[in-house]
Formats: C-alpha cells, structure tokens, sequence
C-alpha cells in the first residue's frame, strides 16, 4: 500500500469514526416543544433532551406491576423535573410513542405524583424492541384507585420519543 493511499485509508476511518456513529453513543431521547421557555434549538423551538441530559437529572424508582409487566422496578427522572428544564408553562402534555400513538395528560397531575420517564425497567436499559427508549410510569400503588383501569392504562406511554406542551 502506497503512502498516499494509507493516508486517504486514516482519513476515510477518521471520518466515518467522527460522523453519525459517534453522535449515536449519546442519541436524543424525547424532544420536547409547545409551551416551553428553554431550547436547546431555538430556531426549531424545541428543547432535545440527551441520554446524558435525562441522566443528569435525579432518577427515580418505582416498584409496580403493570397489565404486561410482573412487579418491576421503573426508574428515570420525574417527568415535573423535565417540565421544569424545558420552562413548560402549558395546562396538557400530548405524549407521543414511536409509532405516533398519544395522550393528553394534564400537566397538574405531574405535580400531584412522583411519575417517571422510565430509562430502565429493573435495571436494564429500555431499547426499542422492549418499550423504549422512555415508558412513562405513574406509582401505581400510590395512586387513588379511582386513578387506576383503562384510564390509567392509556397513560402508560411506553417508545416515548416526543412531548408537546399545550
């Protein structure tokens, strides 16, 4: 192999190592627009939250048994300290699954219970092929059982992916 050719071999590698595949170790969970004050692209108006931004902020467990999980244990950040970061000032929260399944929540029951985004479910990380990247979660053992049926079912977004403040 030639001089030249080996440096236009580095090159190529240097590239293909630096594009794409680099920005994929640390991939945007949930993009978050509407009624917010913050963004992280202010042309778009949107606030796009990292693996690592959700990391940062305090995670929390919930211990509960869904209609297709066995007592497992969710854990991420609560979804008021997402609210919080994006400045949302909006009545609802349209969550939206990856395959553009949604709900409207009021945003005043993120107040009232410790619900999560759920990163992981028993300490292994949500993929796609198992509700990932992010399940929204409630305390289901904390919640009145008025709160609790198909109604609470629907809330249970999981392949959670975007957030729309209204």
């Amino acid at each position: 192999m030639t001089k030249s050719a080996a440096s236009r071999l580095l090159l190529l590698c240097a590239l293909l190592c630096s594009g794409p595949a680099q920005a994929q170790t640390d991939p945007v969970l949930l993009t978050v627009s509407g009624k917010i004050r913050r963004f992280t692209d202010p042309a778009q108006r949107v606030y796009a939250f990292r693996e690592s931004d959700l990391r940062k902020l305090p995670q929390h467990a919930i211990a509960t048994a869904t209609n297709w999980t066995p007592l497992s244990t969710f854990s991420g950040p609560l979804v008021r300290d997402v609210l919080s970061v994006v400045g949302a000032y909006g009545a609802k929260a349209k969550f939206y699954a990856l395959n553009d399944y949604n709900y409207c929540i009021d945003s005043a029951e993120f107040a009232r219970y410790d619900a999560v985004l759920a990163m992981t479910l028993n300490q292994q990380q949500l993929d796609i092929a198992h509700r990932g990247p992010l399940w929204l979660m409630y305390p289901i053992p904390d919640l009145p059982a008025s709160m609790r049926g198909p109604t609470l079912d629907a809330k249970l977004i999981w392949q959670v992916h975007r957030l729309d403040i209204q």
